[in-house]
């Protein structure tokens, strides 16, 4: 099986603040996280998405707990970083992306706005065009995150510009309220739909995160998991730890004939510095 065949396993531990009600006696210190990405490196991710929170979970504009998070992590394993550049309406474009500041490999980009349950969620032309500069300057590969089939459209806008290089790495985020359901109709577009030879991966929304993936995995695309898009392992059971979803994952990805690379064959599918 050569590198092209073989599969990414994204670990996405950051959970939201208005979810971490769901898991009792949640630490979300940096030391935390940095363990339970550890742990699901162990159990097979080659990826991790991060975003820059405080001591406490919650987010915040200072580097200082993201980047002892990071250090953490690489004392201990080779896992491919990817920063969140996602961020609420009110902060500026500068700060939304104080992620980009910080030694990662990967950064998410919105590469337009979206319904988000009762709000907006606001990614303007001109933010997303910054952010996308950014990330070029710092030779940090975007993973664009499509809630919407136009938002493909725009992110070929930008590569246009030279700002983004191929391979491109689409993530196509399913099932959050106000946006595209998680169907397999609406994954099989949206793959269809973006350039040949890029990569895309899937991020379930709404208790839809493991259905989606082994749809994505069975169609030769990318899978997430962690506490980001669901803490659950099943409905109602709380999964014991981030590298509980991400096992379970890989054993069923496995069974598919889809092996996980290594980190560095991570970084060499997706053709990172």
């Amino acid at each position: 099986m050569g590198v092209e065949d073989k599969l990414l396993v994204t670990v996405a531990p950051c959970i939201p603040p208005y979810m971490a009600q769901h898991v009792p006696d949640l630490d979300l210190s940096p030391e935390c996280i940095a363990a339970e990405v550890v742990r699901a490196y162990n159990a097979g991710a080659n990826v991790v998405h991060l975003h820059v929170w405080d001591e406490h979970g919650q987010p915040t504009t200072e580097l200082a707990a993201f980047e002892r998070t990071l250090k953490l992590i690489r004392e201990q394993c080779d896992i491919a970083i990817e920063g969140s550049t996602g961020g609420m309406n009110e902060l500026s474009p500068a700060e939304r992306s104080v992620s980009l500041r910080a030694e990662i490999e990967l950064a998410s980009l919105n590469p337009g706005s979206v319904n988000y349950d009762r709000g907006v969620y606001v990614n303007s032309p001109a933010d997303i065009a910054y952010w996308a500069q950014e990330m070029h300057r710092r030779g940090i590969k975007p993973d664009m995150a499509i809630f919407e089939a136009g938002m493909i459209a725009n992110s070929m806008a930008l590569a246009e510009q030279g700002w983004i290089e191929p391979p491109y790495l689409f993530s196509f985020v399913l099932g959050q309220a106000g946006a595209l359901p998680a169907t397999p109709r609406n994954l099989f577009f949206l793959s269809e739909s973006i350039p040949p030879d890029s990569h895309w991966g899937v991020a379930g929304h709404g208790g839809h995160d493991l259905r989606m993936s082994v749809l994505a995995m069975a169609m030769g695309g990318h899978a997430r998991a962690g506490f980001e898009d669901s803490p659950f392992y099943r409905p109602g059971e709380v999964a014991t730890s981030n590298a509980q979803l991400v096992e379970r994952l890989v054993h069923i990805a496995r069974e598919l004939g889809r092996e996980p690379a290594s980190p560095e064959e991570a970084r060499m599918l997706l053709g990172l510095r």
